[in-house]
């Protein structure tokens, strides 16, 4: 069977499961009666969902605990998502019970839309803490999560004070460090710590040995 044909089938069967709370079969029984009557019985059985309704809201509550999320809210949909997925699965093992190849790539779909629902939950530090940890949630196989963090390095001193305009001349002595910029800035630094800059705006900076800040505006 095609790949996407399967996770189609297991999409549907996942909406399918959201969509109803507990199944009902019917069955009907004609029987002959004496002088060539018939009487008819329905039979309607409801299937038992308690079980999935335990293990769902058993496995919101420990997400919700791992998340610190305390809103009633956010755990009455966690228990949703979870009742979802192991009605998802029932049908999954009805459906795939001879094929372990699509029953694979099925429950992979299943898992990956229990995740995406999830991360419609949370917020994103839960999100990440969540995905971290679902292999202790529940069996794979599923997609993982790669959350990625950008960081942005701060330019050093020297490039916001100089602004690319390059080094004109360097001071060295004893106790103090100078450096010279083509558009007219300055850097000062001493020994102690503290610091002096000029901007090349005209706009003057000391920061003392101890960090505490200075600013003097330029007259233009």
């Amino acid at each position: 069977m095609n790949t996407k044909l399967l996770l189609v089938a297991a999409a549907a069967a996942f909406a399918t499961a959201s969509c109803s709370q507990e199944k009902k079969t019917e069955t009907t029984e004609t029987t002959a009666v004496p002088g060539g009557e018939q009487t008819t019985t329905t039979t309607t059985t409801t299937v038992d969902t308690l079980a999935y309704r335990t293990s769902a809201d058993a496995l919101a509550n420990q997400v919700a605990a791992d998340l610190k999320a305390s809103d009633a809210a956010i755990k009455t949909r966690l228990q949703n998502a979870y009742y979802t997925r192991g009605r998802a699965l029932r049908d999954l093992d009805t459906r795939y019970a001879t094929d372990t190849t699509g029953r694979y790539a099925a429950l992979k779909a299943v898992n990956d839309q229990t995740t995406s629902e999830v991360k419609t939950i949370v917020d994103p530090a839960q999100y990440k803490t969540y995905t971290a940890s679902q292999g202790t949630y529940y069996e794979g196989p599923y997609t993982a999560t790669v959350v990625t963090t950008t960081t942005t390095t701060k330019p050093s001193l020297g490039a916001r004070v100089g602004q690319g305009s390059g080094i004109k001349k360097l001071e060295n002595d004893d106790d103090d460090r100078k450096v010279k910029y083509n558009n007219g800035a300055k850097i000062k630094r001493s020994d102690d710590g503290s610091v002096k800059i000029k901007r090349a705006d005209g706009t003057k900076i000391k920061i003392d040995e101890d960090g505490n800040k200075t600013v003097k505006k330029g007259l233009f």
